[in-house]
């Protein structure tokens, strides 16, 4: 049946030889009877999560039990077949098996072109920063960069400072909301004796940042006299150090992140109106995770690479963790994923993160009501049902769009919006 959809298929009769071959040889994917003589499903299973750890996993079984079960289940297999199935259930399952693979090595390959940018993501918005970010790098524009905590702000000034003439300078990152009262001091420098404890001259972020870029992150939160004078500097590149009356010129592009909103704080008169609009050159907002699912996936593999490779390790994860993950609204956004994902990797007991190290760490079982809306409850049905038909449609046409159309009396143009959105593609039946 595989074989006459395309797929390369080796096939065993002995468990014996089969668990050789697992050692030597990588699979896309291995179908498992959980009972066999000799060397059991789990056994094998086992062998090929250890020497392969990317192939993925099908158990077969006639006992669907959860004592039967449970072995695999703490592996963290989430793809069974029961006995017995049909060709079209084992078309599916396979399909959705090989589909998460197929996510994963079209992120890695997509994340080997992207250059001048460390921003992780799939989605449109994380895509428009991204060339927002090469196109404003080239200029000179002071930047505003505006949006949540934990969105990526400072990754973003980074890639505009790494992409722009200024790159062999210095990158200076400055928290606005811990200068306080040295603000002044901290920002444009002072000479010697200028105030009590300033027993040495200093040239001050500003002069440290000359000709290269100065990142003000929390501008917000700039008292309203600093304002005035990084207004001042703004407009002409020129300061002067506490405690001296010398006018000194410095080469420094600003870019500023505040997770405030500014606009506001200017109606209210908290925040200067004229450092808003000398400071928004260009202005680029930054999405809340729980707005762009689509770049869960993606940074959960960029994390557990990092924390892997930090480790000399290598970290996998099932797709129902990952589905746990996608389902959390985040609303610390990409710097609380990073953090619990550090957490999981460090208190998994295998490289094979599962659902329940997941669990255990989010805690509950992900479901955030017992009873889903009708609305919902109606759409996850309708979206069942099109996965099913569609896949059924394919598989019947062959690959064949012309067929395709003709089986399911769709338009052209319904029936390819459809499969895009299950992330589906003829090309896979041809």
């Amino acid at each position: 049946m595989l074989t006459a959809q395309g797929y390369e298929v080796s096939s065993f009769s002995d468990s014996e030889e089969a668990y050789g071959i697992a050692g030597r040889q990588e699979f896309q994917l291995a179908l498992i009877d959980i009972n066999m003589p000799g060397i059991n499903g789990v056994q094998l299973s086992k062998k090929i999560m250890e020497c392969f750890p990317d192939t993925e996993i099908i158990i077969i079984t006639g006992v669907p039990e959860e004592n039967n079960l449970d072995p695999c289940l703490k592996m963290g297999l989430t793809h069974y077949l029961f006995k017995t199935f049909n060709e079209s259930q084992l078309i599916y399952t396979v399909y959705a098996a090989l589909h998460f693979q197929r996510l994963r090595n079209a992120y890695l390959s997509d994340s080997e072109k992207i250059r001048g940018c460390n921003l992780i993501g799939v989605s449109m918005s994380t895509r428009d920063v991204r060339q927002e970010v090469l196109s404003v790098g080239k200029t000179d524009l002071p930047v505003l960069i505006m949006g949540e905590s934990g969105t990526g702000k400072e990754i973003i000034a980074r890639d505009i400072h790494r992409n722009s003439a200024r790159s062999a300078k210095p990158f200076i990152p400055i928290n606005c909301a811990v200068l306080g009262s040295l603000a002044e001091s901290e920002l444009f420098g002072h000479v010697s004796g200028a105030f009590t404890g300033a027993s040495k001259t200093t040239a001050g972020y500003v002069g440290a940042a000359d000709n290269g870029t100065l990142f003000l992150d929390e501008i917000g939160e700039l008292l309203p006299e600093i304002q005035a004078k990084l207004l001042r500097f703004l407009d002409d590149g020129e300061y002067s150090k506490v405690g001296d009356t010398s006018i000194r010129h410095a080469d420094v592009r600003i870019v500023a992140a505040t997770n405030r909103n500014l606009e506001k704080m200017c109606d209210e008169g908290s925040f200067r109106t004229d450092l808003f609009y000398r400071l928004s050159g260009v202005i680029i907002k930054t999405t809340p995770l729980h707005e762009r699912k689509a770049d869960i996936l993606p940074l959960i593999w960029h994390f557990l690479a990092l924390f892997g490779t930090a480790k000399n390790i290598t970290y996998d994860i099932s797709a129902d963790a990952c589905s746990r993950l996608v389902e959390e609204d985040w609303p610390g956004n990409v710097r609380q994923l990073k953090q619990t994902l550090y957490k999981i990797s460090q208190t998994s007991d295998t490289r094979k993160i599962s659902l329940a190290d997941v669990q255990r760490t989010l805690g509950g079982s992900g479901e955030k009501q017992s009873l889903k809306s009708y609305k919902d409850a109606k759409a996850e049905v309708l979206l069942d049902f099109d996965k099913e038909y569609l896949l059924k449609t394919l598989y019947l046409a062959k690959g064949s769009l012309k067929k395709a159309l003709e089986l399911s009396g769709m338009h052209k143009k319904n029936f390819y919006t459809k499969i895009k959105e299950l992330g589906l593609s003829v090309k896979d039946f041809s």
